[in-house]
């Protein structure tokens, strides 16, 4: 009996060590996969039966534009299910759609849907089944704006931890929305530079985005904030809203070979981000508006005049230089209009629609796909 007991114990011993003791903190690291918490449904809160593994295959590419609406039905209009049959024949793979919450101020601690501006979930639920229907991949990209038009990437709440706890509820219920949906990417935050050094509070966000959601998830970082972030170990792709500049302001007339050029330099930043992170990129955003100086300072309108070529010219060179990266899952163009106003400025604005830059669209989308 004293031997049988004995034999037990070091039974026992040797299944502890490889339970308790067989760990190694190097695994969690940005170079190897880490797992995930345990999964829970949106709708009911109960718990999975498996982990995570991080980082998830996402299946590409996905291609297509980022489908903006500002009013509570402005995915639901018949005009949004025309959209999606004429962006498949450009030959689109995926849409993003971009539902916005808001703070009422820059320094503002709490961000709330706004009855007039923010699309219902019954509004998203329409636009999902087109695109569904219609075979296309859905990403779920949530936005925080300001109010005041104030740029998301400089907001200042007065107090960051309250602001944290306001921005888990609001990714919760889009976490749990996507599961329910059965999205097939999900965009933890988008250009909140303000915000994103702040490691750890973005570590709890994504925790609660794969308590409830179980596919792959990105952050879409800025194009000059994507090396601040610091918690790309935790998710599944690089998000980049690459408004990279490609030529000077009040330089010489842009060439397509520039562009070209000046896209394969961010291109070689952009591969070595992937292999520092081990992580596949994402072009989350991506666009000119159709006037002149567009290629300078692409992440704005200005006052300029109207100029077409230009964006249709830096759409080709996008394409042109980065096709074939296999590092790269998809590019999302901003933008395509659901529910413009008519005091927006489309001939100027970022939208490719009924313009030359839509052509190339199509091209780069058909051709990127092989």
């Amino acid at each position: 009996m004293i031997a049988v007991l004995a034999v037990l114990v070091a039974l026992a011993g040797v299944v502890l060590s490889l339970t308790v003791f067989n760990t190694d903190e190097s695994e969690n690291g940005p170079n190897s996969g880490t797992t995930g918490p345990t999964a829970t449904t949106g709708e009911t809160g109960s718990t999975l039966d498996y982990v995570q593994v991080v980082p998830q295959p996402i299946e590409g590419p996905l291609l297509g534009v980022n489908l903006t609406a500002y009013t509570a039905d402005g995915y639901a209009q018949p005009s949004v299910h025309q959209a999606i049959q004429q962006l498949v024949g450009l030959g689109t793979t995926a849409i993003t759609l971009v539902p916005t919450w808001y703070m009422r101020s820059p320094q503002a601690n709490r961000i709330q849907p706004d009855a007039s501006k923010t699309p219902t979930d019954e509004s998203l639920s329409k636009v999902i089944g087109w695109a569904k229907a219609a075979g296309l991949s859905v990403i779920l990209k949530p936005h925080v704006d300001v109010l005041d038009d104030s740029y998301r990437g400089e907001i200042q709440p007065s107090d960051r931890q309250v602001w944290f706890r306001s921005y888990d509820r609001f990714i919760d219920h889009f976490a749990s929305y996507a599961a329910s949906k059965q999205i097939d990417l999900f965009v933890a935050g988008t250009e909140l530079k303000t915000m994103s050094g702040d490691t750890e509070p973005w570590r709890t966000v994504i925790q609660t985005i794969r308590s409830r959601y179980t596919g792959p998830v990105t952050y879409a970082a800025n194009w000059d904030e994507v090396d601040q972030v610091q918690f790309w170990d935790d998710l599944d792709a690089i998000g980049v809203d690459a408004y990279y500049p490609l030529s000077e302001e009040g330089g010489p007339t842009p060439t397509a070979a520039g562009l070209v050029s000046a896209w394969k330099s961010v291109a070689d930043q952009l591969r070595a981000k992937s292999e520092q992170w081990q992580r596949p990129v994402l072009i989350t955003e991506v666009g000119y508006p159709s006037q002149v100086g567009a290629t300078a300072k692409p992440y704005e309108v200005t006052d300029q005049p109207p100029d077409q070529a230009i964006q249709a010219m830096a759409y080709r060179a996008t394409f042109d230089a980065l096709s074939g990266s296999d590092w790269l899952k998809g590019i999302s163009w901003w933008s395509w209009r659901a529910d413009p106003s008519p005091e927006e400025k489309l001939d100027v604005d970022y939208s490719p629609e009924g313009k030359r830059a839509q052509g190339e669209l199509a091209r780069g989308q058909w051709l990127f796909q092989g």
